[in-house]
């Protein structure tokens, strides 16, 4: 389905549209808490838990039923997904919902803004995908952090057991205090990489907002932050095109807010440069302007108790499939 060239009937859609998916999600969340309120009512003289426990039980039901809010409103965007934005319905802030005496909070954003950790390895398992690998380096170099750590994660991901120049297989990990080996494997989490040589508590605080290992391994332009963006154009060919440096950023960031990206090669039109990288090297292999995997997190909160669902959800078609749930 296309968006409409006016600008205006562009807005008013969204508009509609918008409307249309904050409804029905109201409405989820509605029911959800009268539900709940219905199960504290009917089992209130058989409880055997104290108020915090109570409460805590509350705000993890009211935090799921946020969950199956956005998962309404991410259903209601899938038709009309060409491409996504940040000026989706679910990409917009939310201010938080008041349920009586709680509130809760829900927050959308989607995995392909950032670069997947998974796809540094080729699916033969045995060597590392170059360009994706230059585009680490590239980040790490942005972001602060030591480049040797972009050895050490190809060496937890590939199948072997031969240490990269800068490193670490199992030989090391199993001479650490507390050992353990190198996975020689997928990641399974993020939080997996606090596990890689060099990821200091720091560098993985730094790193974690700009890596997944759920999305489809490609960057949505319309959604990716500066960083992201500046780290793209490298590779053994980015001299062919220039690079993204920090100004070049702006302007697509810039771009993308009056006309978002439909169609990859629409990042030509930004400016002379961009054209001549997305022509003439591989930069165009990394990029995307859809998303398809996207974490919710939602915190339900009553009487200073609270509780939040930390979830990812990948959307194929009209369905969200849940690949990562977590209740903390």
């Amino acid at each position: 389905m296309r968006r409409p060239a006016n600008p205006s009937a562009f807005d008013r859609r969204r508009r509609n549209e918008a409307g249309v998916a904050l409804l029905v999600t109201l409405l989820v969340l509605v029911l959800i808490v009268l539900l709940t309120i219905e199960i504290f009512r009917v089992g209130a003289r058989a409880a055997q838990t104290g108020a915090y426990g109570r409460d805590s039980i509350r705000c993890a039901l009211v935090a799921e039923g946020g969950i199956a809010a956005a998962k309404v409103a991410l259903r209601e965007d899938s038709r009309d997904n060409d491409y996504d934005t940040l000026n989706e319905i679910w990409s917009r802030p939310a201010p938080p919902i008041e349920l009586g005496d709680g509130t809760i909070n829900v927050t959308v954003e989607d995995e392909e803004r950032k670069f997947n950790l998974n796809r540094l390895i080729l699916p033969n398992g045995n060597a590392p995908d170059e360009q994706r690998l230059a585009v680490f380096r590239k980040l790490l170099a942005n972001l602060g952090i030591d480049p040797l750590v972009a050895d050490a994660t190809i060496d937890w991901l590939d199948n072997d057991d031969t240490t990269r120049s800068g490193g670490a297989e199992s030989s090391y990990y199993l001479s650490l205090p507390v050992p353990y080996r190198a996975k020689n494997d997928l990641f399974d989490t993020v939080e997996e990489l606090r596990l890689v040589r060099g990821v200091t508590k720091e560098a993985f605080e730094k790193l974690k907002p700009f890596v997944t290992v759920y999305s489809s391994g490609f960057v949505n332009i319309n959604t990716a932050p500066k960083e992201i963006l500046m780290a793209l154009s490298a590779g053994k060919d980015a001299s062919d095109g220039g690079e993204i440096g920090g100004a070049a950023a702006d302007q697509i960031i810039e771009y993308r807010k009056d006309k978002p990206f439909q169609k990859t090669r629409d990042m030509q039109n930004v400016s002379a440069q961009l054209k001549d990288l997305y022509d003439k090297t591989r930069f165009r292999d990394l990029i995307e302007v859809k998303s398809t995997a996207f974490r919710v997190r939602s915190t339900g909160d009553f009487g200073g108790t609270a509780r939040t669902v930390d979830a990812v959800g990948v959307r194929s078609g009209n369905d969200i499939q849940w690949r990562y749930w977590r209740l903390e």
